[in-house]
């Protein structure tokens, strides 16, 4: 019996303890967050599987995991063996995980989970796939700690301040901007439980969660008053001293609990998407829940002009660590010195010679051949390889500084490539260049222009089974809300200050991946008598690969582009580089 079989056997027996049937380990914290703590990470410990996002449910004869098509590679390989079934959540005629539950489910069955992990949002599709079934849910036990000897203790790490001359904007002000958005929903208050939300209208950060700058904490903001919620080990004396500056109370993580219990407020306002079924059951039966978004997340993810300013310098940095790096691996790898984790480990130390940088924004993703098909491939000492001359090498990777988050993906090759590669590559680039292009009216949302990247591929019968891109953060989460593309509609409209990646690619299981990425910024355009029209700066600088290009595929409008595109990097890195670092930027940025 492996070691997770003997996990699964344990929290079996717990379960039948409590008279649970089915026990559903999802991949959040307590704050709904996609990377989370290592106390958090019940889901990989139960089931084996390491990816960021996903659900595992174990009943008490069978067991499932379900994750989305960036996962689907590496859950196969991960879940072999365990006696977990994987879900290719996402492809036809694949049940959710509530609709399995109840097919396979008796009635008056009883379905477990810990309340703190689990959102409301959830709970209510859960019922709702269950229709007349009768099922009862118990949201109210934490069953992994007590079978989880050596769970990882939760951090103590301080938190710190995000000086104004990055974030642009003080926290007085933001949380004004959060009231005027709660007075217009008829709400007396709100509960942020999202660490990044929380860490942007504080203009705080933390190191509670690795390659992720936020700490864990609630914030309620009443009419009159605001409370932080956080372990007061992490509050040095600077901190209190801004805290009380901007009229926000500390309290200990835990009194928020009672705190909710004994709110007096008419009114609070909570998204059900992001906050978990715990807190909804802690509030009083006489406080109003309205439901709606947290003003936060549309605020943050419009960028600022000092914040904009910021992160141009940020992302030149950055690209002068991506140079630097390219130009190693052509001097490293036809001479096979070159690894998965070595070139892992060369590029984060490229990027610390940078001023500023403080960590990686997530775990690179350096896959050589077939590694890089899958989209979220991390190399360990078992699976690293060396990096030869043929196929491609994909690499994604990206940094936190306090001016910016950043996230590039490059595709490389060093020798030969076979016309399937080379179309492959060159079918990605003219995604990217007619994404980058778009000219697009107010109120377009991300799925309206993500046709613009597939377009290329659907042409040839070819497509990628993720999303285009995501918002970004500022010195916080890579991953960033709520914009972004992909053919799923999410009614967000697109505005200037917003900044999104663009990354479509290619994954051929078993032969190479293919993926190209920028940081892109909706910027005003024009105005006519037709309505207000955008664009997309692409902000992102650092040479792309030109050597897998097909130079015939592309159009005359797409060659202009990347050859506008390389002489501004050139422009913008050239001036900080040495001669002969120059002079390897000049010919990879040439034009074709």
């Amino acid at each position: 019996m492996s070691e997770i079989q003997k996990r699964v056997a344990q929290l079996r027996e717990l379960m039948k303890q409590k008279g649970i049937d089915a026990w559903i380990v999802p991949s959040s914290d307590a704050h709904n967050s996609e990377y989370v703590a290592e106390y958090w990470k019940g889901r990989a410990w139960i089931s084996g599987f390491t990816g960021s996002a996903g659900t595992a449910v174990i009943g008490l004869e069978q067991a499932g995991l379900w994750t989305d098509g960036r996962y689907h590679i590496q859950a196969e390989k991960e879940l072999e063996g365990s006696g977990i079934n994987l879900f290719r959540a996402g492809n036809p005629d694949v049940q959710t995980l509530s609709e399995w539950l109840a097919d396979t489910l008796p009635e008056n069955s009883t379905i477990g989970f810990d309340g703190r992990t689990f959102s409301q949002a959830q709970t209510k599709t859960l019922l709702k796939d269950f229709g007349d079934k009768p099922v009862k849910l118990d949201s109210s036990h934490d069953l992994l700690s007590a079978i989880w000897e050596d769970r990882p203790a939760l951090s103590k790490a301080p938190a710190f301040i995000h000086d104004v001359s990055f974030a642009g904007k003080g926290s007085e002000e933001k949380i004004k901007d959060i009231r005027d958005e709660m007075a217009k929903k008829k709400a007396t208050s709100h509960l942020v439980s999202t660490l990044d939300d929380i860490a942007w209208a504080l203009n705080l950060r933390g190191n509670d969660i690795a390659m992720n700058p936020v700490f864990a904490s609630y914030l309620l903001i009443t009419e009159n008053s605001s409370s932080l919620y956080v372990d007061q080990d992490k509050i040095s004396d600077d901190v209190s001293a801004y805290l009380k500056s901007i009229n926000v109370e500390a309290k200990a993580y835990d009194q928020a609990w009672a705190d909710l219990s004994s709110l007096e407020t008419k009114s609070i306002l909570l998204n059900p998407m992001t906050t978990s079924r715990a807190v909804f059951d802690a509030l009083p039966e006489a406080v109003e829940v309205v439901e709606g978004k947290s003003p936060s997340t549309l605020m943050k993810s419009l960028k600022n002009d000092t914040e904009v300013k910021q992160y141009r310098e940020t992302l030149c940095k950055d690209g002068v660590a991506i140079t630097r790096f390219m130009k190693w691996l052509e001097d490293n790898v036809p001479g096979g010195e070159v690894t998965e984790l070595s070139a892992e480990k060369q590029l984060q130390a490229f990027r610390a010679m940078e001023d500023g940088y403080t960590e990686d924004s997530f775990r690179t993703i350096a896959g050589y051949r077939e590694h890089g098909a899958m989209m979220h491939y991390a190399a360990d000492e078992t699976s690293n390889v060396t990096v030869k001359p043929g196929s491609f090498f994909l690499v994604d990777s990206g940094g936190q500084y306090p001016g910016g988050t950043t996230d590039i993906t490059r595709t490389f090759c060093f020798g030969d490539l076979t016309e399937q590669e080379r179309r492959d590559y060159t079918l990605v680039l003219q995604g990217v260049i007619d994404l980058s292009m778009a000219v697009f009216m107010k109120g377009s949302r991300g799925c309206n222009l993500d046709i613009l990247a597939r377009g290329p591929q659907w042409k040839e019968g070819i497509n990628y089974g993720c999303g285009t891109g995501h918002g970004v953060g500022f010195f916080l989460n890579v991953h960033e809300g709520p914009q972004g593309f992909s053919q799923a509609m999410v009614d967000v409209p697109l505005q200037p200050g917003m900044v999104i990646t663009n990354e479509p690619g290619i994954y051929r299981e078993g032969l190479h991946g293919v993926r190209i990425e920028n940081i892109m910024l909706v910027k005003e355009f024009t105005q006519t008598e037709f309505g207000t029209f955008y664009n997309f700066e692409s902000i992102t600088l650092a040479p792309i690969c030109t050597k897998a290009i097909n130079v015939d595929q592309l159009t005359t409008a797409q060659r202009d582009w990347l050859n506008s595109y390389h002489a501004e990097v050139y422009k913008q890195l050239a001036p900080r580089m040495t001669d002969d670092e120059q002079a390897y930027l000049k010919k990879v940025t040439a034009a074709i």
